[in-house]
């Protein structure tokens, strides 16, 4: 039994029967609150008579990121290997859905849980890059500062995406409507959330802290994150989540980039108007050379798995476990190929020849890659085209129409540009990009793209 206190931004559940096993949950703004939340409120209090001054939390640090090198791998066994395991993972977490990719579920590796296999080990290290420094004024006994956050409590949930991308030599597959032509890694726009928390607390969202994407493939959709959050507690019709959306970032895939946002950001991967971008070869190489370059790099463009889109999503959680989210299944851990060495010489996999099956070189992600080029959409004229067409989405339990108003050359223009670029921001006027909320959907009519998606 949990007793709530909600007010507008902030909620607290604890646990009546043993406060001291089960800390208090504090909802601030969408996150589960960090440990020096309290002596926050204290500093806004004291800060003068004209209203609270919110103190910024240390994390996330930037509402987008992106770090163009982040994971490298230097056997070509290994990656394909590490790409296969990934494919072993996505099968296991979908094989109960027939109609979609994604039913939802996703993994959970505890912070100070040892990793297993290499999967789980990259998960760690997404985790532990995005919470380095997190650190407080509070001391231990032996002098160091207290992070902000419970180990105990904190962690990494994460899944992966292995979609079908259409190719020269594999046509994109198609329905009897012909409707998902061309379309079958299109990502459905959603927000990262715990969903069973969601159920048992309505109309309160509670994030991941950050949300991030590794990509392990040169090919596929962009993933489009808006500046748009979901709306506030206190807002149960979701008349919040319309209107316009005046900034958003487009990132494209390419091995080895890392991108991390805000936790509570919209996003996805619309790809009917920000399409997948074939990557032109350097013409520059003589014939022979280029040919051998080529082969030599296929593995990392079609990620080993015939043209696959393919990336590896962490969301990091500090203070909170996803209620739906589990460790990976021992039987599914046995499945998998990669050798991976885990420190200890329990390991029977490693051997003198042993190569480690990634390396993960971001080391300070308050450092990321400069956008250099921002672009700006405007409404189509009515004398043009006209805007590039809606779609409709349930989000939140609503039925929400998303109006793509800038004309379809602008958005794939746009699109072009953010793929030479890697990532890019987009600045949005009046009508290039609206939300209208419609009529309420139960939770089974949402799309299966709430949580487990990129």
């Amino acid at each position: 039994h949990h007793t709530t206190n909600c007010d507008e931004n902030n909620t607290t559940m604890s646990d009546n029967e043993d406060e001291q096993q089960h800390p208090e949950l504090i909802i601030d703004e969408g996150f589960a609150a960090l440990n020096n939340f309290r002596s926050q409120l204290f500093k806004k209090k004291d800060a003068g008579s004209k209203g609270d001054v919110k103190v910024a939390d240390p994390i996330p640090r930037f509402p987008f990121a992106s770090y163009a090198k982040a994971l490298s791998m230097q056997s070509d066994t290994q990656r394909e290997s590490f790409l296969n395991d990934c494919s072993v993972v996505f099968t296991a977490r979908t094989k109960e859905d027939s109609e979609g990719y994604s039913t939802g579920e996703t993994f959970f590796l505890p912070s100070l849980m040892k990793p297993r296999c290499a999967l789980e080990a990259l998960a760690q290290a997404v985790f532990r890059a995005h919470v380095d420094g997190l650190e407080g004024e509070e001391q231990t006994s032996d002098g160091k500062n207290k992070p902000l956050f419970d180990p105990e409590r904190s962690g990494a949930e994460w899944w992966t995406l292995v979609l079908d991308t259409p190719s020269d030599d594999k046509p994109a597959e198609t329905s009897e409507s012909d409707e998902d032509d061309g379309e079958d890694d299109e990502i459905g726009m959603h927000f990262d959330a715990d969903y069973g928390l969601e159920e048992q607390l309505p109309d309160y969202m509670l994030h991941p802290r950050v949300a991030t994407i590794t990509y392990l493939s040169d090919i596929g959709v962009p993933t489009l994150i808006l500046d748009k959050r979901p709306p506030p507690p206190n807002d149960p019709e979701k008349k919040s989540l319309g209107g316009d959306i005046n900034k958003g970032w487009l990132s494209h895939p390419s091995f080895g980039k890392h991108v991390a946002f805000d936790g509570r950001l919209l996003h996805g991967g619309p790809g009917e108007y920000f399409t997948a971008v074939k990557k032109e070869s350097d013409t520059s190489e003589p014939a022979a050379k280029k040919a051998k370059i080529d082969n030599q790099q296929n593995g990392n463009k079609r990620g080993g798995l015939n043209g696959k889109r393919i990336t590896f999503l962490v969301n990091v959680w500090l203070n909170h476990c996803p209620i739906d989210a589990e460790i990976l299944d021992e039987d599914i851990v046995k499945k998998l190929t990669t050798v991976w060495d885990d420190g200890s010489e329990s390991n029977q996999k490693k051997d003198a020849s042993y190569i480690p099956p990634f390396h993960w070189d971001l080391t300070d992600v308050s450092a990321p890659d400069t956008l250099k080029n921002t672009t700006t959409l405007t409404k189509a004229p009515v004398e043009s085209n006209g805007p590039a067409g809606e779609e409709e989405v349930a989000l939140c339990k609503r039925l929400v129409n998303f109006k793509f108003g800038a004309s379809m050359e602008d958005f794939r223009n746009a699109n072009l540009l953010a793929a030479e670029e890697g990532s890019m921001q987009i600045e949005m006027k009046e009508g290039v990009l609206t939300l209208e909320v419609g009529e309420e959907v139960s939770s089974n009519d949402e799309e299966d793209g709430d949580e487990g998606d990129e």
